[in-house]
């Protein structure tokens, strides 16, 4: 009996003990710079958002938060990079929905972003924009959709990855219109042709084309979001024309497997404090992102409906792997 007493109370002291070094453990953490992973380059809405949330976060810890771009393989590299990293809370990735995409239009040998990294949180969301050439004859959703179901074909859009094909080609299956991908490599290409009418269509992030919307280079027809866009305030959302069409960038933190959960929840916490900050609100905002906090496990299962919509797209042939 007194052999059993001495065990209990070797077991309650060492749970004591252990529960008191996990609260330490968050308590100093971080006590030096941590290193934020951005799976792509300088000066994009997913490097801004980044930036900005690592600018807030470095002011409520005193350390600094370092942004590495580890650009390439349509984020793959990136991401590997973050899977592979020490978990010990001082390596962050900064991802979006390219993760889940990728896993059927890319996917990697290397990890599993169902699996190999841990959510944190999600941070916030880009609505997309949809809109022509001024040289098509249409000035709203409906309007587009009729005209391309008579053209089938004749209309094109440029992508310069996944992410805007898995955008456009819903738009297609749920309009059952036959707008035709025009792959590209940089953004910026796609611009030039755009606003010289090689190619009509877009539906794509504001921040791509905000600023020609608004000069009468490009004209905007919808938002995918329930009510107009900060930036496009005269641009309304397309609503009753397409309304199984819910289209976004999402953006979320995460860290690779068995991070101490201690520093998972101080994370989550100090990020939810962050996204409080109304000049973080508002930075955000400047770049096209509206905050939107939600949990690891809100976020674990956005992850999988969207890699139930891309199976989906490639079961029925809309979208194919490879291409």
């Amino acid at each position: 009996m007194r052999t059993r007493q001495l065990q209990f109370t070797g077991a309650l002291l060492a749970a004591v003990l252990f529960a008191g070094s996990a609260v330490a453990l968050a308590q100093a953490y971080p006590n030096r710079p941590v290193r934020a992973i951005v799976p792509f380059g300088a000066g994009g809405n997913t490097d801004a958002a980044a930036r900005i949330l690592g600018a807030k976060l470095s002011e409520r810890w005193g350390q600094s938060v370092l942004i590495e771009n580890r650009t390439g393989a349509e984020g793959n590299i990136g991401t590997e990079a973050a899977v592979k990293a020490t978990p010990d809370g001082y390596t962050l990735y900064f991802g979006t929905n390219t993760l889940t995409i990728n896993r059927v239009m890319a996917p990697s040998p290397a990890f599993d972003p169902l699996k190999d990294l841990l959510p944190i949180a999600m941070v916030g969301v880009t609505e997309f924009v949809l809109g022509v050439h001024p040289d098509v004859p249409v000035h709203t959703t409906t309007e587009l959709i009729n005209y391309a179901r008579q053209n089938p074909g004749k209309l094109r859009y440029g992508a310069t990855s996944y992410q805007g094909v898995f955008a456009t080609e819903q738009f297609n299956a749920l309009a059952g219109t036959r707008i035709e991908r025009v792959p590209y490599r940089a953004m910026a290409n796609v611009q030039v042709d755009l606003l010289a009418g090689r190619i009509e269509v877009f539906l794509t992030t504001p921040a791509s084309v905000a600023q020609y919307i608004n000069s009468g280079k490009l004209r905007a027809l919808g938002v995918t979001s329930d009510r107009p866009l900060a930036g496009l305030p005269d641009v309304k959302p397309i609503g009753a024309a397409l309304p199984g069409l819910k289209i976004s960038t999402w953006y979320g933190l995460f860290v690779p497997l068995r991070t101490p959960p201690e520093i998972i929840a101080k994370v989550a916490t100090d990020l939810r404090w962050a996204l409080e900050q109304p000049d973080v609100r508002t930075a955000l905002e400047k770049v096209g992102v509206t905050t939107r906090f939600s949990s690891a496990d809100e976020l674990q299962a956005q992850m999988v409906r969207d890699v139930e919509i891309v199976e989906d797209l490639v079961r029925r042939g809309v979208m194919k792997v490879g291409s």
